[in-house]
Formats: C-alpha cells, sequence, structure tokens
C-alpha cells in the first residue's frame, strides 16, 4: 500500500508548461554561463607566459573574482528585491559579457584582473537572482523542478568548461576562453529580453540613508565577506599568524560587527535579522555550506591520489571529474522533481546522506586501488550532490517571503561559494601539511617515489576525508533542523 502511495504521488506530478520551460532554461543559461567560469583554472599557466606575470599574480583573477562574488551576493540580492529582479539580472547578463569580452581583449594582466573584477559583479547577479527569478517565474508545485533544472544546467556548465577549455586550448590562443562564450551571451541577453517579464512595478528611487537601498551597509558587507575570502587564502601561504592574515581577518571581523549592528537600526536592511530565526533557511543556509566542504576534496585532492599515486593519465582523471559532473548534472533535475512529490526535506536529508555514505568509502582505498573503484565513488558523490542542491535550494527558497527572493537566493548562493572557497584552502592545506610532516624529503609531485611517502600521503588522504566525513555529518544536523523548520512553516502557512 505504501509502495502503491509512493508511485501515486510521483505520476500525480503536474507538468511544466512549454513557456514556462522556456522562461527556466533562458535564465538557466546565465547560471552556465557562471560554471564555464572554472575553464580559467586551466587557462592560468598560459595567461602567466602570455603577459609575461608570476603565477601568484594571475592567480589574483580568480582570487578577486571570488571574493567580489561573494562580498556583493547579499546586497544585489537585496537590491533585485527592491528595483526588480529582471532588471538586475539583465544588468547581470550585460556586465558580465562586456567585462568578459574586454578580459579576452586586455594587452596586460593588471587590465584582465581589473575587468576580472568587473566580471565577478555580473556574476554576482546572475547567481544571486537565478533562483529568485524562477521560484517567482513558476507555481510553488513546480519549484523543485524548475530549480533542478537550473542546477542541472549549472552543472553541464562545469563539464563543458573543464572539457572544452582543454580542446580550445590546444587550437586558440587563451583569450578564446572568453571570447567564445560571446555567442552563448547574446543568446541569454536575447532570449532574456524576449521571454522574461516582470510584472510588478519597481521603485525607482535609491536613497543613501537606507530608506530604499542602503549603500553604507552594501558597502560593509563587501568588505566583511571579500576580506573574509583573502584572509582564507593569505592564511595559508604567509600563516594564520602571520601580520598580514591577522589584520584581514580583523578588518572582516570589525566590518562585519558594523554591518549586523547597522541592520538593527536601519530602516530598509540589507539583511533582516529575522531571517537568522527561520530555521529552514539557516538550516538550508549551513546544510549547503557543509555539504560542498565536504565534498569539495575530489576536486583538489583527489587528482594528487589519481596522477601521483596511482599513475593514471591525465584523460582517465579527466573521465573521473566527467562523471561526477555529469551524475550532479542527471540528478539535480531528478531531486528537484521527487522533491515536489515528496518534500524538499526528506530529499535534502537523503542526498545528503548519499554523499556522506560515499567519502567515507574513500577512506578504503589504499595505493593499490583501481580508476575503477574511483569511478563508482565519483558517480555516488555526484548522484548525492545532484539530490541535494536543487532539493536544498526548493527549501529555502519555499521558506522565503515572495518580497525577498532575491535576497534567499543570495544566501543560498553564497553558502555554496562560501562552502566551496573554505574547502580548497582549509582542506587543502591540512592535506599538504600532513603529507609533508610525515614525509618533508619528498614533495607532493613525487608521492609514490618511495615507501614512506606513499604511506605519508595515504595518511593525509584518508585524514581529509575524514574531516570531510565529519563536516557532512555537520550538514546532516543542519539538514534535519531546515526540514522540522520547513514543516513547521508550512503548516503555519496552511492554517
Amino acid at each position: 500500500m505504501i509502495k502503491q502511495n509512493f508511485y501515486s504521488e510521483l505520476s500525480e506530478a503536474p507538468a511544466i508548461g512549454r513557456q514556462q520551460l522556456l522562461q527556466i532554461i533562458v535564465v538557466s543559461l546565465g547560471v552556465f554561463l557562471s560554471s564555464l567560469d572554472v575553464s580559467l583554472n586551466v587557462a592560468l599557466p598560459e595567461i602567466s607566459d602570455h603577459f609575461g606575470s608570476s603565477p601568484e599574480t594571475t592567480y589574483l583573477m580568480i582570487i578577486f573574482y571570488l571574493g567580489t562574488t561573494v562580498g556583493l551576493q547579499l546586497s544585489i540580492g537585496r537590491a533585485g528585491d527592491i528595483y526588480g529582479l529582471r532588471k538586475m539580472f539583465l544588468l547581470g547578463l550585460i556586465t558580465y559579457s562586456l567585462a568578459m569580452i574586454a578580459i579576452g581583449l586586455s594587452q596586460s594582466i593588471e587590465f584582465a584582473i581589473a575587468f576580472r573584477v568587473l566580471q565577478a559583479v555580473g556574476n554576482s547577479a546572475l547567481l544571486t537572482i537565478a533562483p529568485a527569478l524562477i521560484t517567482g517565474l513558476v507555481h510553488s508545485d513546480f519549484r523543485g523542478r524548475a530549480l533542478g533544472i537550473m542546477a542541472g544546467v549549472g552543472s553541464a556548465g562545469m563539464i563543458g568548461g573543464t572539457l572544452l577549455s582543454g580542446i580550445a586550448l590546444q587550437y586558440f590562443p587563451w583569450n578564446w576562453i572568453f571570447l567564445g562564450r560571446l555567442p552563448i551571451c547574446l543568446l541569454a541577453i536575447v532570449g532574456f529580453c524576449f521571454f522574461i517579464r516582470e510584472s510588478r512595478q519597481d521603485p525607482s528611487s535609491f536613497n543613501f540613508l537606507g530608506r530604499t537601498f542602503d549603500i553604507c551597509s552594501a558597502i560593509l558587507v563587501f568588505v566583511t565577506f571579500a576580506s573574509f575570502v583573502f584572509f582564507l587564502k593569505i592564511a595559508t601561504v604567509r600563516g594564520v599568524g602571520s601580520t598580514e592574515s591577522i589584520f584581514i581577518f580583523v578588518t572582516s571581523l570589525v566590518f562585519g560587527v558594523l554591518f549586523f549592528r547597522r541592520q538593527k537600526t536601519v530602516l530598509n536592511p540589507i539583511l533582516d535579522l529575522n531571517v537568522v530565526k527561520n530555521g529552514a533557511i539557516i538550516g538550508g543556509f549551513f546544510s549547503n555550506l557543509f555539504i560542498y566542504m565536504g565534498s569539495f576534496v575530489n576536486l583538489f585532492i583527489l587528482p594528487y591520489y589519481a596522477g601521483q599515486l596511482l599513475q593514471t593519465s591525465s584523460f582517465v582523471l579527466g573521465v573521473l571529474l566527467f562523471l561526477n559532473a555529469v551524475s550532479v548534472s542527471i540528478f539535480s533535475p531528478i531531486g528537484g522533481y521527487l522533491s515536489d512529490r515528496l518534500g524538499a526535506g526528506i530529499i535534502a536529508i537523503f542526498g545528503m546522506v548519499i554523499t556522506g555514505l560515499a567519502l567515507l568509502s574513500y577512506l578504503f582505498l589504499s595505493a593499490d586501488s583501481g580508476s575503477g573503484e574511483i569511478a563508482f565513488r565519483m558517480v555516488i558523490v555526484g548522484i548525492g550532490i545532484g539530490l541535494f542542491q536543487s532539493s536544498n535550494l526548493s527549501l529555502v527558497m519555499g521558506s522565503t517571503n515572495q518580497d525577498s527572493l532575491g535576497s534567499g537566493g543570495a544566501i543560498s548562493s553564497m553558502s555554496r561559494n562560501l562552502g566551496a572557497v573554505t574547502a580548497v584552502i582549509i582542506l587543502g592545506w591540512l592535506f599538504s601539511y600532513l603529507y609533508a610532516s610525515g614525509s618533508p624529503e619528498v614533495e607532493i609531485l613525487k608521492a609514490s617515489s618511495t615507501a614512506g611517502s606513499i604511506s605519508s600521503f595515504m595518511n593525509a588522504f584518508h585524514t581529509a576525508y575524514f574531516v570531510a566525513v565529519v563536516i557532512i555529518g555537520l550538514g546532516f544536523i543542519a539538514s534535519l533542523v531546515a526540514w522540522a523548520s520547513f514543516r513547521n512553516f508550512e503548516s503555519e502557512v496552511a492554517a
């Protein structure tokens, strides 16, 4: 009987209309463009050679991009709620596109970095406003599926960015990684102008003192989060106790305190502090943060394991990462569909559990494991993340008031970006530190050269994955809180 009811619920799911599907795809193109930026990682050596810049200087194209994106998301989300989601998304598309062209035509690394910051402004708008727009465009019965399609298209962008960049750099200069996206940008802009309409009238006033949009709060929150991203990076290079690290951290802390104090007094705050009291939104934020912190070990530690210890080729490593991205892309829409029928909270928890168990299984890998064992685990992790990300996003957006959808999208997007950045820097540092402590005489790129270095590598590998599993456990607790709070929220709305 239970099984019958389960399948009957699924079969009763209403379909998304053709017009709505086109709207979802058009908005998702913006997320697709953003996801293509993973291609820059592949192009960094060629950019350094072209401009004659040091790798550290060239890397600023990434760290400034991340810091700007994270620092602006709350402000852009709030601006979307005030001035119109459509306006902010279109402005983000245009800004992203123009900056992308400017990067491709840059004559110096300084200009490339500056335009990269401008591109981050557009990117922040795309990532923040997209889930808010889609939530506002579709009925709540379709919300999970619509957001799942968006997440799946975004994951497809990561696949395309990784594969196409490697191919493109063999035949074209580095700048075509940027200039080659122009047709997609034009398609997104034209499609958006044609298919997306916003019904409500947007206010036009702009007041420094906070009666409409508080610029002072925007500056405070930008410095807070951008400084925090820079602190994470500097701390791994210079050490947590270095003068630079302490200064940047204190700057982030002071501006953060000033920001939250201002939100209590300003008439129209960028961050409504009542959100902190919403268990569904806060639980969704931390569960998203933790799952991306934990799962990102696959993207920056696994390549060393596969390449240095197992001696797999670059092609095989690419296939392993490809399998992970494909499974995320496929199961994101599935997770959205199931969340509409069975509940976003329970599917998010299910995805979290799958991800945690899959990462736990990495503790059983050895220096003699095969590529097939890794491939299986990469697929399972991708399935878990795919199920989680669309359902968790649906839960957060479903708990957000209609006049605060931009802020809800900002909170969700920020948690993902902060999780990824924090994981790469902190877990990456932990892995490198443990390996260097156990085998100081052998650099990590020659980890398979001695029995001692292999043992040290596997110890660092297993420890990093164990910490990742613990982080996923914290995400599981946060997901339970989000689920319980969301059920209470739905009950209150129904009453």
